[in-house]
């Protein structure tokens, strides 16, 4: 579609166009004359969702989480039990109003509440409990003092002190609490009830449905969230909103709050365990340390162990010293020989040096034990000092006997003998000191057995301890994070009320003119949505372009629609030049096959009825006639194959099936309709010349009419249609137009059809092409050899400027310029 098309068809349905809007405005402003008077207010929430304090220091702004945040918020506003709540406070805040008071509700609403209360709902309200809002605000008003615990009292009383004007001062806060449980538990108790109905059903005021109509909304990004809401009640708008902001900040509270609270009980429940667990543990390690007189295991073992070593050289040390003192001993009692075993043969003298063993063992134990004890220090010390004695005395005897005597080899004895008696005592010592590191080493070996058994215990035991212990540490610290998050919570859902919802003392203005422009622009846009739609699923030939494109053929010529009024337009130059270009058309087609000494035969159908073929086969000849040709038109008479058909088998006294004897009715006057909505004369002038039956300007020799028979179909030349029409064929004219029957209704002759010179194939542009016509024509085309063309007949005026230009008809100057502007053809007298 071009732009010349889309304002021919503006221009086309121009009235209709503006008619429409003009109707639609009407009946909005109409309808619109007595508007309902709404009152709206709004209110301001500061949620501080993502600037608010926090206890978490190093907390970070997450915008998914904010966001997520805040549809929550919103969410909780918009929800049924949100709005359920909303509406059970305002009813019951109404009911328990003795007169109406248009902060609250106007006259008119309250007196309608009061004729649609029933009996048994008015009992459930109550009057008095003793307790007002005054009381209960200065209750709350008191601040807690400074020594008290971190609670959320404060905020807390932010929200009691928001929520003053419900129920109004004055009013009972005890009894309304109870009214509104009341009212909530009929409602719930069953869907035929009072409350119930009115929440559920249409109410402009009560009903969910009314109360869902708050707008809620995030300011930008802020944490700002504004609530509108919009009624016929200037009170109950204002209270409306300020019901829903303490409905909407004591859910949302409770659900941040229930959530963390949750987590801080549950830690706390397995924190006990954990302590009890570690307890048993610890507990354990107590009785097994006392069982086992155990102080510290480790360090003990440790001690123990070092001092085994220690005890361990030592033993190996008197050892080896015991050893060279015995050796050395054996070595001067051979030196000494006879004199030796002498001295050792003395009894007095053996009896001191047994003496002074079992001393030397004393001494040794003693010392082993090193108490420090002052008797043991005395004891002692009165051992050394006998041992000393004893040794003095053996030292004196050994002398007396060895005195002037030597040993074998020449040695003094005195020498032999003193080295004798060192050996001898240091040997006893060493002797007894074995005796003593032996039953230490034994002492030793119990300490271990008890030892290597109790640390596997212990290791145990501590494991236990260090598992518990980790274990309930790990829960103390997600309960210092729960309890964290808790207190983090409280203060994110401290909801504040930054503007409270005002009292609107005006209407909103109402939107008439709005609606009005609307309506008007609905119905232009509708209109055309609809002309377009019907100009786009428009599948008749209408053009020929468009026809070409369906019929897949070439057109051989048009004609225009004829009507009483042509509309500036000289139709008969019009009509005249189509035909012109129409005959040329033809004979440049005709004249290919054309044989020498014979006439131009053409052949002109349709696939059915009434689509022009007398008025296209008549014009034509006659303009050949007056260009000078011999010219022969023969057409069809009235009586059908159908009819023939019947006389041969004997029912001729019955009327064809479809026959119309009623003659056509031709349209005297301008329909109505189309005269109001402004569109065109569209009553055909049938007296035009144009519309003629072909016989009123023929001769009789120019003009033929034959009969249809059952030996119609195999015709072969149009001489033996003349002969079935008794009619002379000596006369040989230079075209012949044959008019066939529609060849869905009657059979075709082939053989004519074949030997023609040109097919017109005459259709209405007005119509559609099915597959029946396509059918009915693809024999055709198999004989004709490409000699077929279509002539489209009763084509709108504007589809014949494709093939003549520009119509001559009179056009304001206004239409001239508009027309070179939209084809960009200004131009200048010296432009070349």
């Amino acid at each position: 579609m071009t732009l010349f098309d889309f304002i021919r068809i503006i221009r086309k349905h121009l009235v209709l166009l503006i008619l429409a809007p003009v109707l639609l405005a009407g009946l909005v402003a109409i309808m619109t004359r007595h508007p309902d008077f709404r009152f709206s207010s709004e209110t301001k929430l500061y949620t501080g969702i993502t600037t608010g304090s926090s206890v978490e220091m190093d907390k970070t702004l997450n915008y998914f989480a904010a966001s997520t945040a805040f549809d929550n918020l919103i969410n909780i506003i918009k929800s049924r039990k949100t709005h359920q709540e909303v509406a059970i406070k305002l009813l019951a805040q109404h009911l328990m109003l003795s007169k109406p008071d248009p902060k609250y509700i106007s006259s008119l609403s309250y007196s309608r509440l009061n004729h649609l209360t029933p009996s048994y709902v008015r009992k459930l309200v109550e009057r008095t409990s003793g307790i007002t809002v005054a009381d209960t605000t200065s209750a709350v008003s008191k601040v807690p003092d400074s020594t008290s615990t971190f609670s959320l009292f404060n905020f807390e009383n932010q929200k009691i002190v928001s929520s003053l004007t419900i129920p109004p001062p004055g009013m009972d806060i005890e009894a309304y609490n109870r009214t509104v449980k009341a009212l909530t538990d009929l409602m719930t108790s069953s869907d035929t009830n009072f409350v119930y109905r009115l929440l559920n059903f249409d109410d402009p005021h009560y009903s969910i449905n009314a109360i869902s109509s708050v707008n809620v909304q995030r300011i930008g990004t802020s944490d700002m969230v504004q609530l509108k809401y919009e009624t016929d009640d200037p009170g109950i708008c204002q209270q409306t909103l300020a019901i829903m902001i303490d409905v909407c900040v004591h859910n949302y509270k409770n659900i941040k709050e229930n959530q963390s609270d949750a987590v801080v009980r549950y830690f706390e429940y397995q924190l006990g365990k954990a302590s009890g667990k570690l307890k048993i543990a610890e507990d354990k390690l107590l009785k097994f340390n006392k069982e086992n007189n155990i102080i510290n295991y480790y360090e003990q073992s440790k001690a123990v162990a070092i001092a085994k070593e220690a005890l361990d050289v030592d033993y190996n040390n008197m050892r080896i010293k015991l050893a060279g003192i015995e050796a050395a001993i054996q070595n001067l009692e051979q030196k000494l020989s006879d004199q030796k075993n002498l001295q050792i043969k003395s009894a007095g003298l053996l009896a001191r040096k047994d003496e002074l063993g079992t001393l030397a063992y004393k001494i040794a134990t003693a010392e082993a034990k090193s108490g420090s004890d002052e008797k043991d220090v005395r004891n002692l010390a009165a051992m050394k000092s006998e041992a000393e004695k004893i040794k003095e005395d053996i030292m004196n005897q050994v002398s007396e006997f060895y005195k002037f005597s030597n040993s074998s080899e020449g040695l003094p004895v005195g020498t032999l003998l003193k080295d004798w008696i060192d050996n001898v005592i240091e040997g006893e010592y060493a002797r007894a000191g074995l005796r003593v590191l032996g039953e230490r080493i034994i002492e030793f070996q119990k300490q271990y057995s008890i030892y290597a058994p109790a640390g596997a215990n212990v290791k145990r035991i501590e494991r236990e301890i260090t598992v518990s212990e980790g274990e309930y540490l790990e829960i103390l610290h997600g309960l210092n994070l729960a309890r964290l998050k808790l207190q983090d919570n409280e203060l994110s859902s401290n909801i504040k009320t930054v503007d409270p919802p005002f009292f609107p003392l005006s209407p909103n203005k109402t939107k008439r003119k709005i609606l009005v422009v609307v309506g008007a622009l609905a119905g232009f846009i509708l209109v055309l949505s609809v002309v377009l739609f019907l100009e786009f699923f428009d599948n008749t030939l209408k053009n020929p372009e468009k026809a070409s494109a369906i019929l897949k053929m070439k057109m051989a010529g048009m004609m225009p629609k004829i009507f009483l009024k042509s509309r500036k337009i000289n139709l008969p130059y019009v009509v005249n030049r189509l035909l012109e270009i129409s005959l040329q058309n033809v004979g440049l087609a005709a004249g290919k096959g054309k044989r020498v000494g014979s006439p131009v035969t053409i052949v002109v159908f349709s696939t059915s009825r009434r689509e022009g073929k007398t008025t296209v086969a008549g014009n034509l000849a006659h303009k050949l006639k007056k260009n000078g040709e011999k010219v022969l038109i023969m057409n069809y008479s009235g009586k059908s194959l159908e009819e023939s058909e019947r006389e041969h088998i004997g029912f001729s006294e019955y009327p064809p099936a479809g026959a119309n004897n009623n003659p056509r009715k031709i349209k005297t006057s301008v329909p109505f309709i189309r005269m109001i909505l402004g569109y065109p004369d569209n009553r055909v002038d049938h007296d035009s010349i144009f519309l003629s039956d072909p016989h009123n300007y023929l001769d009789t020799e120019e003009y033929v009419e034959y009969s249809l028979d059952e030996k119609f179909s195999i015709a072969r030349d149009y001489k033996e249609l003349m002969i079935k029409a008794g009619k002379d064929n000596s006369r040989v004219p230079d075209y012949v137009i044959v008019e066939l029957p529609p060849v869905l209704l009657y059979p075709a002759p082939v053989t004519l059809l074949a030997d023609s010179d040109l097919i017109l194939l005459v259709v209405r542009s007005n119509r559609e092409w099915n597959s029946a016509d396509n059918s009915a024509i693809a024999n055709i085309r198999s004989v004709t050899e490409g000699k077929i063309m279509f002539f489209l007949n009763g084509v709108d005026m504007p589809a014949i400027e494709s093939v003549l230009g520009d119509l001559p008809k009179v056009r304001s100057r206004f239409r001239r310029i508009m027309k070179k502007a939209l084809l960009l053809q200004f131009s200048s007298d010296n432009q070349i």
